[in-house]
């Protein structure tokens, strides 16, 4: 089994939507959880993260959850949406950083742009950009997952 974290900000908006969209396609060898390194605990995602996953045929009961020693404990991997994420968590949690990467750079670690655009506060088509952006990292996710397992 290889357990996922997804990291953003707010747990609200990028990593819900990675959460939801890793879970839709992965196999029964994965399990996934998303956090925020400011989140407000307990806070449903934002409703264009829920209309662009009720388009894609995904429901979502998300709840927000801050980022915790608990949950990288869990983590076999901790993808996060910015490379700024990554540092954070680092300067915290240095003893994460082996298994800590931004998930543009776990999938192509030769990208130049290592961040998710965050769409918080933006029209519905940004996080239908944003969801698409995660969506072109996810079959060499799922790939490298399962060749883990």
């Amino acid at each position: 089994m290889k357990n996922v974290l997804f990291v953003c900000t707010g747990n609200t908006c990028r990593s819900p939507l990675a959460e939801a969209l890793l879970r839709s396609r992965a196999g029964c060898g994965i399990q996934v959880k998303s956090a925020g390194v400011q989140a407000f605990p307990n806070s449903p995602a934002s409703a264009n993260t829920l209309a662009v996953l009720a388009e894609k045929g995904i429901g979502s009961n998300h709840l927000s959850k801050p980022l915790t020693e608990d949950l990288l404990d869990w983590a076999d991997i901790i993808l996060t949406m910015t490379n700024a994420h990554k540092e954070m968590i680092k300067l915290f949690y240095p003893h994460v950083s082996e298994y800590l990467f931004t998930l543009k750079e776990y999938v192509d670690p030769l990208a130049n742009n290592l961040d998710i655009d965050d769409p918080f506060g933006g029209p519905i088509e940004a996080y239908r950009q944003t969801a698409e952006q995660i969506e072109c990292c996810l079959d060499d996710l799922t790939q490298k997952l399962s060749d883990l397992t």
